[in-house]
């Protein structure tokens, strides 16, 4: 399968806070890997936090190239990421712990990982259907998943913003990190299909039934960012950063085959 995108839109705006701890790593025409992270809420330097988990991540895929990603492969990254966050607890011993969300795509000629830790989002749409989309890592959702509460009882949990899974590091235990990413491969990708990637803040305005409707609205993607803005402009609360990609050709040969996901 040889992908071809147009050139992505990324945002990464601050809300009504005070400061921005999303970050948005930089793309091109030409990038293949998107990622989007935002620092644990409560935690030390958010905006470091994310920085530093994005970078590294970044660096890992750069470093060591591969058109089929595994698990194992993204488990490194994933320690990559955090040996930065851990060095950088050890040089500022202030500090007591970094963590961030992960939200990363990442485009071959065998076709899109899409992989995440925390609840930053990942969609692929065509036209106004959402063909896939990422499920938050959040404390309640566990809880709804083993049966303890139900969905209504869900929406106002007093640890209902708790993520259950994370890339953080603690500068009381420095251990392993064990939180694992979500990883699913899509290889039923479309000329006109779109990936978006975006943080909790994005999602405080934009919900499914929203966006369906933005992407029914919108025919390029300058239009689409221009009605998400809209809708989190002076509204969102936390900060709101996103990225856009659409993907402009492919093509399948013989050589294609099927991924599997791994939860």
């Amino acid at each position: 399968m040889k992908i071809s995108i147009e050139k992505p839109i990324t945002f990464s705006l601050t809300g009504q806070r005070a400061n921005n701890e999303d970050y948005v790593y930089p793309v091109e025409e030409h990038s293949r890997l998107f990622i989007v992270c935002d620092g644990v809420g409560g935690w030390d330097q958010g905006e470091v936090a994310s920085r530093l988990v994005a970078e590294a991540v970044a660096q890992y895929f750069e470093q060591n190239q591969t058109e089929c990603p595994s698990e194992a492969y993204l488990g490194e990254a994933l320690a990559s990421a955090y040996a930065a966050l851990t060095d950088y607890l050890r040089r500022n011993p202030l500090l007591s712990r970094l963590g961030s969300t992960l939200a990363l795509l990442y485009l071959t000629d065998t076709g899109a990982m899409v992989a995440h830790v925390g609840d930053s989002r990942i969609y692929q749409l065509r036209g106004s259907r959402i063909l896939h989309k990422t499920r938050d890592h959040k404390y309640v959702h566990e809880l709804v998943a083993e049966g303890i509460i139900t969905q209504e009882q869900a929406l106002n949990h007093p640890r209902r913003n708790m993520l259950s899974r994370s890339v953080g590091a603690d500068s009381n235990r420095f251990l392993p990190c064990t939180d694992k990413a979500e990883i699913n491969h899509l290889n039923e990708i479309e000329a006109g299909d779109y990936f978006f990637l975006c943080t909790d803040g994005v999602l405080e305005q934009v919900d499914d039934e929203v966006l369906s409707m933005i992407f029914t609205q919108s025919t390029t993607s300058e239009g689409i960012i221009g009605h998400v803005l809209e809708r989190c402009r002076d509204l969102t609360r936390d900060n709101y950063s996103g990225c856009l990609v659409r993907i402009a050709g492919s093509s399948r040969d013989k050589a294609d085959f099927p991924f599997t996901s791994t939860p």
